[in-house]
């Protein structure tokens, strides 16, 4: 059971860093953007290739994310910009199709093929049953410096509070003297850095493909959903409550259970590995259903 919590809160770490941009967004401008994923793509591949041409992984890392970001903005400027007044339907249907824009040229460019960063072999550490690689320590660790970096620049910034100001209402944060437009800038580039940093890290873990992305739609979602939509900390808890919903639900074993309901008669029956993105959706039903605003509370948008 260690290393299911474990493997929880890498998933954890990871996921956050998407369900945070992608809440931002949507308390900003009271949409969801299904193009947040594929910042994550843009990210990995963007270090991959300066880590490619000779730049540290160190450094890569952050150039990829400021790539990402200015990616976000001119998305904004170019597409999301235009359509402000339009009904959120409209630019809930503008970023899925941006979303499919960018994969489609993630995919001409690099190919369908997966990718892989150059990371060599790491000897994995071994305690309190769990085994744990220095790069999956590393992972929990950004993550944490990270929420927490956000947590303090929300709360205890200028920024933050124009940010905060800007999400709760727009008109009256421009009346007050804040420049929202420069806000709503910044909120694009932070999301989609962390989005980028978010792609980045599955990346390292796994590997790269031109659906790193919209292969993580439902969890990231699901977690933002959870948490209250528009709420940067209850997307962090929703991920968290994610995480571990998928990887305790394929490690527990239901056969006692199936003995009592008289459903089978093995020792071991667990649910099959495909049916792991079921299981946030089974709690995100059941939390919608008590609780429509998510565990948090979201944005009034």
């Amino acid at each position: 059971m260690t290393q299911v919590i474990l493997d929880s809160l890498i998933m954890t770490g990871e996921i956050s860093l998407l369900a945070v941009g992608l809440t931002m967004v949507y308390g900003s401008l009271g949409f969801p953007n299904f193009a947040h994923v594929e910042f994550a793509t843009v990210g990995a591949y963007v270090a991959l290739l300066l880590n490619g041409l000779g730049l540290p992984l160190q450094l890569a890392i952050p150039a990829a994310m400021v790539v990402a970001g200015l990616l976000g903005v001119v998305s904004d400027k170019v597409v999301f910009a235009k359509l402000r007044s339009a009904s959120p339907i409209m630019l809930m249907i503008a970023s899925f199709a941006l979303g499919i824009v960018i994969r489609e040229s993630v995919r001409a460019i690099w190919g369908t093929s997966p990718h892989f960063y150059e990371l060599g072999l790491m000897r994995p550490l071994a305690f309190w049953g769990m085994r744990v690689t220095p790069l999956q320590l590393g992972i929990i660790a950004t993550a944490v410096v990270c929420m927490v970096g956000f947590h303090l620049l929300l709360n205890h910034t200028r920024l933050g509070i124009s940010m905060r100001a800007t999400s709760d209402n727009p008109s009256l944060a421009k009346a007050s003297g804040i420049d929202t437009d420069r806000v709503l800038r910044i909120v694009w580039f932070i999301g989609a850095g962390f989005a980028a940093l978010g792609g980045i890290l599955i990346g390292l873990e796994t590997q790269i493909h031109p659906n790193t992305g919209f292969a993580i739609i439902v969890p990231v979602f699901c977690a933002a959903l959870l948490g209250g939509i528009g709420n940067p900390r209850g997307a962090m808890a929703g991920a968290a409550i994610v995480a571990f919903a998928m990887n305790v639900a394929l490690a527990v074993n239901f056969a006692p259970l199936g003995h009592l309901l008289d459903l089978t008669t093995k020792e071991f029956w667990k649910i099959p590995t495909g049916y792991k993105e079921a299981a946030p959706f089974v709690l995100l039903i059941l939390v919608l259903l008590w609780r429509p605003s998510g565990l948090f509370g979201g944005t009034s948008k």
